[in-house]
């Protein structure tokens, strides 16, 4: 059996510890590379990330939608992400997770 996600359920860092596991996505701001894993910060929280390949390289803060499997450790392991336009509104985003996790589950997943 392959290790290859259906979806991608969209978390926030409060919710790192019930998702430990499983194929997650965060949103967050990239801070710095510590050699075999980078520093991503998520909600006020750092996440480690790993097997994140060609990492963007800018002047600004580099905003990032992760794709990954969250380890028992908490780490994040990478499978793909998608770099964010700098406006993006982390607050409204923090906001419709709380929903899409919450009383609105049912319509977004199984």
């Amino acid at each position: 059996m392959t290790d290859i996600p259906i979806s991608y359920q969209r978390i926030n860092a409060d919710m790192i510890n019930k998702f430990k596991g499983q194929f997650v996505t965060l949103v967050g701001k990239l801070l710095q590379s510590k050699g075999d894993y980078v520093e991503f910060m998520v909600d006020g929280s750092i996440v480690k990330v790993t097997e994140i390949e060609e990492v963007p390289e800018s002047n600004e803060d580099i905003l990032l939608e992760i794709r990954g499997k969250l380890n028992d450790d908490g780490f994040l392991e990478a499978k793909e992400f998608t770099e964010l336009d700098q406006t993006f509104d982390f607050e409204l985003y923090k906001n419709v997770i709380v929903m899409v996790q919450g009383q609105f589950r049912e319509l977004f997943y199984d």
